[in-house]
């Protein structure tokens, strides 16, 4: 099964967060899928990801100019079901549930807004009756 990790975010947002993470999974040599959700967050995170964090970098792509000779260890998209490599997605945006079945890991970020936590809530109650690893963390992602 899935280990999912839920980062429960106290200060920053979602954006930065996610960048955090997924520099901390690409600097300990995991293959990723940064999901995006759509087109105007892909666009967001792919200018993060070159200035999250002073003298941090993270070689990644969009997921359509991705050079499959030579792919990046972290690739941007806007769809979940095809991991193309990639052992640990990274949600920027809910995922849809069957996403899951196709990574090792899974990493989900938790804003402080009661909407987004209750539908958090209802993702991981779905999650523990689908039987996979649940994880819960605080993150500071500013």
């Amino acid at each position: 099964m899935t280990r999912v990790d839920f980062y429960r975010l106290e200060t920053g947002e979602t954006h930065q967060a996610a960048c955090l993470v997924t520099a901390k999974a690409y600097q300990a040599g995991y293959r990723l899928r940064l999901y995006a959700g759509d087109e105007a967050n892909l666009a967001e995170l792919d200018s993060r990801l070159w200035t999250f964090r002073q003298n941090a970098f993270v070689p990644h792509a969009r997921r359509e100019v991705v050079d499959e000779d030579f792919p990046e260890p972290v690739v941007l998209a806007t769809d979940c079901l095809t991991p193309e490599g990639a052992s640990v997605l990274v949600c920027a945006a809910p995922p849809p549930p069957e996403c899951l079945e196709h990574y090792e890991r899974v990493a989900e970020f938790v804003p402080a807004d009661p909407e987004y936590r209750q539908a958090a809530r209802r993702r991981y109650a779905h999650y523990r009756e689908a039987g996979h690893e649940l994880h819960a963390h605080a993150i500071r992602a500013n």
